[in-house]
């Protein structure tokens, strides 16, 4: 007697791709029939020419419709609703879904998952989503204290290194308030006669003309989530600096374990992690002039076997969906 397989809900919205690693990651390492639907954007969306844009533009200052927006309804209906039941639903981002779609949502499911990546503090109405799920993790720590939740981590999905680095020290972000502080840092790595260097993305193409800095590039086009560690291959040590009210940590130091890449973050609660190793991760604090030689010069040290498996995709799905 044949079982069905097991089916599981993904929704993500198209955040620099974000989705596409882990949904490669449920595809691969569950064993789970597994359905996506976009939370942001539908599949397949395009005017059909400039007509029905410039009808659209008036629809919408006219009547307040959009056929964008009931486009992008009608996919998320009919994607959430090819099966009857799900046994799982993993979402992403749920304060950009109605109440109506996650009460239709979790109604289907046997169990629901959500993972906050960004604090409440950030990103407002994701605490009012709490009550729909049945199992609820975040990254930042202090949500987790306060609101009851489990305490979430990150991962990697690459760990090869054997591109010959162009950089001995290298960042890439977006161009943001952490400007001035990436600044200081590279100028007074740059002074150590290192190969300091930032790619940051912006969509104002003539930011590079009023913001000139040695050290910097622009770039306006978004780096796919799942492309990111390109850069990273090409440097010696990966650079972090955190935004201002961050508590978890970014993807970069899950980069730099992956790559066996050595780490300089601006983010001291990284100490509290099991995979925190001074002679791999340097702490860059207010005053902090220079990075030790003793850093630079000794090589990079392995962690233990199994805190480095703990952290690969694989292992990241088979504890969520746990």
């Amino acid at each position: 007697m044949s079982t069905s397989k097991k089916r599981l809900l993904y929704i993500a919205p198209d955040h620099y791709s974000f989705y596409k690693t882990i949904l490669e990651g449920f595809e691969k390492f569950s064993d789970y029939e597994v359905q996506f639907a976009f939370s942001n954007r539908a599949e397949g969306f395009k005017y059909k020419n400039f007509g029905q844009r410039v009808y659209n533009f008036f629809l919408k200052l006219l009547t307040g419709k959009n056929i964008k927006k009931i486009y992008e309804k009608e996919y998320f209906e009919k994607k959430i609703n090819e099966y009857e039941k799900y046994d799982i639903a993993y979402i992403n981002r749920p304060d950009i879904l109605t109440e109506k779609q996650l009460k239709e949502i979790t109604n289907k499911c046997n169990k629901s998952i959500v993972y906050y990546w960004d604090s409440f503090e950030k990103i407002e109405g994701q605490f009012e989503t709490m009550k729909y799920f049945d199992k609820i993790y975040s990254f930042d720590k202090y949500d987790c204290k306060k609101y009851g939740m489990i305490k979430g981590y990150n991962f990697f999905y690459n760990s090869d290194n054997s591109k010959e680095p162009e950089y001995d020290v290298f960042f890439l972000g977006t161009y943001d308030d952490r400007y001035n502080n990436l600044i200081n840092i590279l100028e007074r790595i740059s002074s150590q006669n290192l190969h300091a260097h930032a790619t940051l993305f912006s969509y104002d193409k003539g930011l590079s003309k009023t913001v000139n800095h040695k050290n910097i590039s622009f770039i306006h086009k978004i780096v796919p989530f799942n492309e990111a560690f390109i850069y990273n291959q090409n440097t010696t040590i990966i650079l972090d600096i955190q935004h201002a009210t961050q508590v978890g940590l970014s993807f970069r130091p899950y980069e730099a374990l992956g790559l066996k890449k050595k780490l300089i973050t601006t983010n001291p609660y990284i100490k509290e992690y099991d995979f925190y190793n001074p002679n791999n991760i340097f702490i860059w604090d207010e005053n902090t002039e220079s990075i030790p030689e003793s850093f630079l010069q000794t090589p990079y040290e392995d962690i233990p076997e199994d805190i480095y498996n703990k952290y690969k995709l694989e292992n990241w799905v088979k504890t969520i969906l746990s």
